[in-house]
C-alpha cells in the first residue's frame, strides 16, 4: 500500500484508499480496470535485475514481483494517457482475495478487466470453471485489440472472479510473466510495452455487454464461496 499510493503522489495522480487498503483512481466510465498490490514473496527491499533479450529476472534468482507489478504498470500507463476507466488496485489478492472481495463495484461498472494473468495472448473467458464474460464480448475484444489475444477458459482464481455475479463482463488479460510465485519468475518487457500501447488505444467503451451476471447464480450459491 504505502509504495502504491507513494508512486501515484509521485506522479501526482489523485486517488483514494478504502478501509480495506485499496486504492482507487476513478477517470469515468463504464470499466473497471483492476491489479493488486501485494506480491508473493518472503523478503523485502529492492532486487538487482538482470537482462536477457526482452526477458527480465532477480538477478541469482527470486520472486520479481511481476505478477502483479506488471499489471499495476499497465493501468498506471493508462491512468497517465486518460483512459476512461475506475481503476481499482486491490489489496491482498495472493491470500484469496480479500480486498476485492470486501470491494463494492459501483453499479454503473458493466466490464471488469484484470491485469493479472501469465504469457502474452490469453484473454481468460473462465474462472474456477464458471463463464465471466459473454461470447459476444471475447470476439468483439480480439477482434478490436491491436494485439493477437485468443479465447482461454483455463483461468483459475483472481479478483475480477470476485465480481462476476455482479458485473457482466469479467475478464483477465495476459501481461507477460511466467513463472509467478518462483525463484525463476520473469517479465517480457517488449511485450509489455506493447501491451500499454494496445491498452490506450482500445475503445473499451465499444465493447458489447450481453452476459447476464445473475443467471448462473440464481440459487445464491457459488461453490467456491467456502474459501471466504
Amino acid at each position: 500500500l504505502a509504495y502504491t499510493v507513494g508512486l501515484l503522489r509521485e506522479l501526482n495522480i489523485d486517488y483514494t484508499v478504502d478501509v480495506n487498503h485499496n486504492v482507487i483512481v476513478e477517470l469515468g466510465g463504464t470499466t473497471c480496470f483492476t491489479s493488486h498490490t501485494d506480491t508473493v514473496d518472503n523478503k523485502l527491499g529492492k532486487n538487482e535485475l538482470s537482462v536477457t533479450g526482452t526477458s527480465v529476472t532477480v538477478k541469482g534468482g527470486g520472486v520479481l514481483g511481476a505478477d502483479c507489478g506488471s499489471g499495476m504498470y499497465v493501468m498506471i500507463r493508462m491512468i497517465q494517457a486518460n483512459v476512461l476507466g475506475h481503476y481499482v488496485f486491490f489489496s491482498t489478492e495472493e491470500q484469496g482475495r480479500i480486498g476485492s472481495g470486501k470491494y463494492i463495484m459501483p453499479a454503473h461498472i458493466t466490464k471488469c478487466i484484470s491485469f493479472d494473468r501469465k504469457g502474452t495472448d490469453n484473454l481468460i473467458t473462465h474462472q474456477m470453471g464458471e463463464r465471466g464474460c459473454s461470447d459476444d464480448f471475447a470476439v468483439a475484444f480480439i477482434g478490436a485489440f491491436d494485439l493477437p489475444y485468443k479465447k482461454d477458459p483455463t483461468g483459475s482464481f483472481t479478483d475480477s472472479y470476485s465480481f462476476f455475479e455482479v458485473v457482466p463482463e469479467c475478464v483477465n488479460l495476459s501481461v507477460g510473466y511466467y513463472d509467478q510465485h518462483t525463484k525463476n519468475e520473469s517479465q517480457d518487457v517488449e511485450f509489455i510495452e506493447d501491451l500499454v500501447d494496445a491498452c490506450i488505444a482500445m475503445d473499451w467503451e465499444a465493447l458489447p455487454v450481453e452476459r447476464d451476471p445473475k443467471a448462473d447464480y440464481e440459487y445464491g450459491y457459488r461453490e467456491y464461496d467456502y474459501y471466504f
